[in-house]
């Protein structure tokens, strides 16, 4: 393993963890993101995972432009978890955030975030997601649309999240008090899931959990996303962490074991369905039928997922080419797409009344990145939800912090 370290020993008060494998060009506009935050006291630590690609190439480029960019190269494969691994032990900062290298984040996530945390005293703070997605697909949130503010996050409403009719909670990407995180480790026996078990032993060891529903995290969804496959392998090392977990908390609440009871069941089923996977593409007709009849409902997701692999396979629509936004609020000369008003870090901007807003303006990505004029400070600011946008700043007074 090979490790640049920084130029500068003083601590930064962020260390952004970015694990690589292969992100390609993906890899710019996500170091970019970071490096344009407005809270500057950071360091981002690439932990690349033997990619083969020019990835690397990018982020030595950007390391000679930026000395808060570190690299840590390993030279086999050992997955997500062991990349975050080495990058945590390498860490400084007092908190430490999780970017991953083909996401974009906004501009003043990091700021944001962190005053929220300290009003609300939370060791991990987290955000809603703006899902978009590389074939012209609508962006999505992943919190939903119900969400109408902060909240806060305990160990059971983190392992029900997502099986209780409340939005899942596990691809969010907090950022954690390091002094919290102390010794905690990523378990390397997962390659799906790590994020959502690590932060889970940190809730089930006290640590308190904020979720704010303003979407400064720009999540890409694309076929390549490690996220979007599970495997009978994967299926059975969450179920066997999870039985682990149980074990090493005992005696457990009657809430938490309700909780870890009704997760394992929902586990279960997955590892059946992706038995049943395995045996349609292993052309096992006998086992295949044999595993439909004892889960029945089963078929029906399959069905499912055969009908969006043909979605796949078929043409994109027809996408227009991106285009100029001249950004601002509405009393704003010139403007030609009105957004809301800005809100200061002072302000009560957690109460999410723009998260709609924001996912429809991120939809404005077309064919080549959204060119935006941002006209105002609000404007400037909702510039920030448009994945990889080109943003160009007049010289106006109160355009840019």
């Amino acid at each position: 393993m090979a490790s640049a370290q920084s130029n500068t020993d003083k601590a930064p008060l962020v260390s952004v963890l970015m694990a690589n494998f292969e992100s390609a060009d993906k890899i710019v506009p996500a170091l970019r993101s970071v490096l344009r935050q407005t809270m500057t006291d950071l360091e981002i630590i690439v932990s690349d995972d033997g990619s083969r690609d020019h990835s690397v190439a990018h982020v030595e480029r950007l390391m000679a432009q930026d000395h808060r960019v570190r690299l840590l190269i390993n030279g086999a494969n050992g997955g997500p978890a062991a990349c975050r691994n080495r990058a945590l032990e390498a860490a400084r900062g007092e908190w430490v955030a999780v970017v991953d290298s083909d996401d974009i984040i906004h501009p003043e996530r990091f700021e944001r975030l962190l005053a929220a945390a300290r009003r609300g005293g939370a060791d991990i703070v987290a955000d809603d997601m703006i899902l978009f997605y590389e074939d012209g697909t609508p962006p999505s949130l992943m919190l939903g649309e119900a969400v109408e503010a902060a909240f806060a996050v305990s160990a059971e409403r983190w392992i029900r999240a997502g099986s209780d009719g409340t939005p899942a909670l596990g691809y969010l990407k907090p950022l954690m008090r390091r002094d919290r995180v102390a010794d905690t480790r990523y378990d390397e026996a997962l390659r799906i899931g790590e994020d959502y078990d690590f932060v889970l032993r940190l809730l089930l060891d006290g640590a308190r959990m904020l979720v704010v529903p303003e979407p400064f995290y720009l999540y890409r969804r694309h076929s390549g996303s490690v996220s979007h496959r599970l495997s009978v392998t994967h299926m059975e090392a969450m179920v066997a962490r999870q039985h682990a977990m149980v074990a090493a908390h005992e005696p457990l609440t009657p809430a938490l074991r309700a909780a870890f009871d009704a997760r394992l069941r929902d586990l279960n089923a997955g590892l059946a369905y992706e038995r049943l996977v395995e045996a349609v593409k292993g052309r096992r007709p006998a086992n295949a039928l044999a595993l439909l009849l004892a889960n029945p409902a089963h078929a029906a997701r399959l069905w499912t997922s055969f009908k969006e692999g043909r979605g796949r396979r078929e043409p994109e629509p027809q996408r227009v080419v991106s285009p100029l936004l001249l950004l601002g609020s509405g009393e704003t000369p010139g403007v030609t797409n009105a957004v809301p008003d800005y809100l200061p870090m002072e302000a009560d901007w957690t109460a999410a009344p723009s998260r709609a807003f924001w996912r429809d303006l991120a939809a404005q990505r077309g064919i080549g990145a959204v060119r935006c004029m941002p006209l105002d400070r609000a404007g400037w600011y909702a510039s920030g939800f448009i994945p990889e946008a080109e943003v160009a700043m007049p010289e106006l007074a109160g355009a840019t912090p």
